[in-house]
């Protein structure tokens, strides 16, 4: 979500968010998950912050739970574990079935009603490039 459009009317001129066709296909995605973990699981949904890195391929999950869904040593909460299994099939798509894409940046918010994405994924390594390190 970098780039704005400004739009003019009669009246005045209006600034537009542009987005990417991933992050409005992953905006998407999460608004319609949020509903289905908000009525599932009620105020623990009231506040979401999932954050993907690249160099480990892990998540940092941020929820409404207490200690965020994590319940002791090697043991989560439902909510969570539904949180990070969204994510992980969110991330799995971008990279596409072949792994044609990275990620290189993945984050959604969700607080106070509102909602945010961060989304950006490049070409994987071209082939001639892999086939030279092989």
């Amino acid at each position: 979500m970098n780039d704005v459009a400004t739009i003019e009317t009669d009246s005045e001129s209006v600034q537009v968010q542009l987005l990417s066709r991933e992050e409005a296909n992953l905006i998407s995605n999460f608004i319609s998950q949020v509903g289905i973990w908000t009525a599932n699981h009620g105020e623990k949904a009231n506040h979401i912050e999932i954050v993907y890195y690249p160099e480990d391929d892990g998540f940092e999950v941020v929820n409404n739970e207490e200690n965020n869904g994590l319940l002791r040593r090697n043991r989560v909460s439902v909510f969570r574990g539904e949180l990070i299994a969204w994510a992980t099939q969110q991330t799995q798509q971008l990279k596409g079935w072949d792994n044609a894409r990275t990620i290189t940046a993945f984050a959604v918010v969700y607080r106070d009603g509102q909602y945010g994405v961060l989304c950006k994924t490049a070409d994987a390594k071209p082939a001639e490039t892999m086939a030279e390190s092989v």
